[in-house]
């Protein structure tokens, strides 16, 4: 040790160098992350993110919202959350297995067994603070070492993430090919448990989970398929329940999933299945156990929200016409059954391009690169709403098909 210098001045030093080694790492990486052009931003929205978006003092028409029925500013849910804060107060104080149960969630899980699956007897609703919660919770609590959760390989990052913190055998199979995951189904039959785990509406590519065929290769093989509803609810189904409410559903094996932030406009999510999957996650899904249960506003505003969609079809039938327009517009099939539609451009580099393009014409149209889709698959992708005019989907359509050289829609 140098003369004069302490033992504290030493760890000072070393410190020192760690945290700037630490720094230096980090640099590198992030200068890595933007010279691939995948650089990530937060975009400071100054209004509530609607038809348009606000920032910077600058609006855009905005074909980038999961808002689909236009819910998350409607009257009615703002006196709602309005009224829940009033009486129960800003938070819930505690996680659900302590004191944090209120009657507001108790009635939202009761309204949406009733929106999801028509209050079928056995059935239950759990409430979670974030459908990452939600598939996490439902995966690790149904699954480990002894089984094996079969996942299309286009699935969401949550249901990624919980099929690898399962600790089950995860096997990927093609997107939507049912041939593939019958028959690697049928080299794992010995499995304890099999779950198949799918999207009803790949978030990404705007295409639909084969859902008819997948439960017919789930009870063959003695299998359960979950399903994430996240951009199905409020979407696809009769009055917009989703996915799972287009066929008959009694002894079906399926536990549906579902986020209350998109087409319901609040936030949170929940899990609807019979009611010894409903104890099993309440006794065992981590992150239901160890996290402070969803505030009265959000809980408040889904419920009116399940309300609504049951008393009137009105603002799904007005999605489904604009979906119908914007399909029209870009060239996709008429039939084109989601309000997501992608414009796949390849490259990272095209694709920011191409967003800065609709951004000078005043759309703002969010470019998709990975690692959220595949290196050579980066994308625009644009979501329509119940709540965009005929004239803004003619007009981001118009600026869409004078882009330069878009790859093939599909």
């Amino acid at each position: 040790m140098a003369a004069g210098c302490s033992n504290s001045d030493k760890a000072l030093e070393d410190r020192s160098m760690a945290l700037t080694t630490l720094q230096n790492e980090l640099m590198a990486e992030l200068e890595a992350i933007r010279a691939a052009g995948r650089w990530r931003e937060l975009r400071l929205a100054q209004a509530p993110p609607t038809v348009t978006f606000l920032h910077s003092g600058r609006r855009w028409v905005n074909f980038s919202s999961n808002d689909y029925l236009g819910l998350a500013t409607h009257p009615r849910l703002i006196a709602a959350a309005q009224a829940a804060t009033a009486r129960w107060g800003t938070g819930a104080t505690a996680s659900r297995l302590i004191c944090g149960t209120l009657a507001l969630h108790a009635d939202l899980e009761a309204a949406l067994v009733n929106f999801k699956v028509g209050g079928r007897s056995g059935y239950r609703a759990l409430l979670f603070n974030s459908g990452y919660h939600a598939n996490l919770s439902l995966l690790t609590a149904l699954a480990d070492a002894r089984d094996v959760v079969f996942s299309d390989a286009l699935n969401h990052a949550s249901l990624i993430d919980g099929c690898r913190l399962s600790r089950a055998t995860v096997v990927v199979y093609r997107h939507n090919d049912v041939d593939d995951l019958r028959a690697k189904v049928a080299a794992h039959r010995q499995a304890r448990r099999k779950l198949i785990v799918t999207d009803a509406v790949f978030s990404m590519d705007g295409d639909v989970a084969r859902l008819s065929e997948l439960l017919e290769v789930a009870e063959a093989a003695g299998a359960w398929v979950a399903l994430d509803e996240a951009h199905a609810t409020g979407v696809l189904g009769p009055g917009g329940r989703g996915l799972a409410a287009t066929l008959a559903q009694d002894d079906r094996p399926l536990i549906a999933m579902g986020t209350l932030g998109k087409a319901l406009g609040s936030f949170g999510a929940f899990v609807v299945a019979p009611s010894v999957v409903i104890e099993l996650l309440i006794n065992r899904a981590r992150p239901f156990i160890f996290t402070t249960a969803l505030p009265p506003a959000p809980a408040a505003a889904a419920l009116e929200a399940v309300r609504m969609l049951t008393e009137s079809d009105e603002l799904t039938r007005a999605l489904r016409a604009n979906i119908v327009r914007m399909a029209t517009a870009l060239g996709f099939e008429p039939t084109w059954p989601t309000p997501i539609f992608p414009i796949l451009f390849g490259t990272e580099q095209a694709t920011l391009a191409a967003m800065q393009a609709l951004d000078e014409r005043g759309f703002y149209v969010v470019g998709i690169r990975p690692p959220t889709v595949p290196p050579g698959a980066s994308r625009l992708r644009l979501t329509v709403t119940a709540a965009h005019t005929e004239a803004q989907i003619a007009a981001v359509a118009d600026a869409i098909q004078s882009l330069p050289r878009p790859a093939p829609s599909q």
